[in-house]
């Protein structure tokens, strides 16, 4: 197969699955072959938004900040859109 083909198809491929990103993802266990869900940060969040109060503010890393905010409808500090780069580098 020509090259240049290979790596278009692998391209298409790779784009296709990162079009569609997911916070639950499904992985096969090493012990027995079956699939599993892993759904760990959408119930975090979910914890997050029932046990929590309405005004809480969340301290995470940003690039967890929007998922905070669309998931569990709670304020961050930080998010993919703070641009005050010692802001960060202080919750670092």
């Amino acid at each position: 197969m020509n090259p240049l083909w290979s790596f278009y198809d692998f391209s298409c491929d790779m784009g296709e699955k990162l079009s569609n990103p997911s916070i639950i993802v499904k992985a096969q266990n090493s012990h027995d072959g079956r699939i599993v869900t892993i759904d760990d940060y959408r119930e975090a969040y979910w914890w997050l938004r029932d046990n929590t109060p309405e005004d809480a503010r969340i301290m995470a890393w940003w690039d967890y900040g929007y998922q905070f905010t669309g998931i569990s409808n709670r304020t961050t500090i930080a998010d993919g859109n703070t641009w005050n780069h010692e802001h960060i580098a202080l919750l670092g």
